[in-house]
């Protein structure tokens, strides 16, 4: 009997993985940001790696755990014999094809939070105040790209630590890292006047005002009036901004609408000629692909 029960106990012993573990390293922030601003692209985040792999110990078979019934049934096996692998952090299909996901989704949260810090008078949550608005006479268009980039490096931190609990989520790599900290400074610093931009685009385009089709590219109904008549729209331009503040505060999809629609006008008046002047590409390209083909056409970029 004794026998019986020791040859359907389970002996097996396993010892779990040990987590991954993420080195992050990153140089001195100031120095990156003024890199940035000088055209130079450097990265706020050094490198990044990978450590740790599994390591698995199965308990050699015994002969308490074979038994053989002599009146000729399968034997029974309790030994763990079933193979592992390693396991890569990363989505295993973009592994497979080498097929790296969007960092437009991050470049445009981190605009889109731009816009709202701004609306907000730069008080973040945590009562700290961080000058983005490069309307303001009083900053520094240096202090800004600073800040800009800090709101950029704080996105790839949070990333990497996502990606550090989530096996699915890939890390980003110095070259996609460096890319958004480019694209966010540089919208930012250009903030004010790529919104003019944006307002005239949409102008132009009849169908825009007659639809009212204005809120899908960020913008207000106000402003537009603003743009073409001045004051003779009824409203002065602190009363338009004023507007414009609230709405950005209490709509996140205008915000996120604006942000795309900055961040495209960018990629097409700022980034793709310099790169194609000086021959060189960034990650993951230039291609406007984060709008839709409405949007595209009004705003003449490709």
């Amino acid at each position: 009997m004794i026998f019986i029960l020791l040859c359907h106990r389970n002996f097996r012993r396993q010892i779990s993985p040990l987590p991954p573990k993420i080195i992050l390293m990153s140089p001195p922030f100031a120095l990156f940001t003024i890199a940035v601003v000088l055209g130079s692209f450097l990265l706020p985040v050094d490198s990044f790696s990978t450590s740790s792999p599994i390591s698995i110990v199965s308990r050699p078979k015994s002969a308490l755990t074979r038994c053989k019934s002599t009146r000729g049934s399968p034997s029974i096996d309790n030994s763990d014999e079933t193979p592992k692998h390693n396991k890569k952090k990363g989505d295993s299909v973009r592994n497979a094809t080498g097929i790296r996901p969007s960092i437009h989704p991050t470049t445009i949260n981190c605009i889109a939070e731009a816009l709202l810090l701004r609306a907000k008078g730069g008080k973040r949550g945590d009562d700290t105040v961080i000058d983005i608005d490069i309307g303001k006479k009083d900053v520094q268009p240096l202090q800004i790209a600073m800040n800009a980039g800090t709101i950029a490096f704080d996105a790839i931190e949070q990333r990497n630590t996502a990606a550090a609990m989530d096996e699915t989520t890939d890390i980003f790599n110095p070259g996609e890292a460096q890319t958004i900290s480019g694209r966010v400074v540089g919208v930012v610093t250009r903030m004010r006047d790529l919104e003019q931009t944006l307002i005239e685009k949409v102008n132009e385009a009849n169908w825009v005002t007659k639809y009212g089709e204005e809120e899908s590219f960020g913008v207000l109904k106000g402003e537009c009036r603003f743009a073409k008549t001045g004051e003779e729209s009824g409203n002065t331009a602190e009363e338009v901004e004023k507007e414009l503040s609230e709405m950005l505060k209490l709509n996140p999809l205008l915000r996120m609408n604006r942000a795309e629609c900055l961040l495209a006008l960018f990629i097409a008046s700022v980034e793709q000629p310099t790169l194609e002047k000086i021959g060189q590409t960034v990650s993951g390209g230039s291609m406007i692909d984060f709008v839709d083909y409405d949007r595209i056409e009004v705003l003449g970029v490709a």
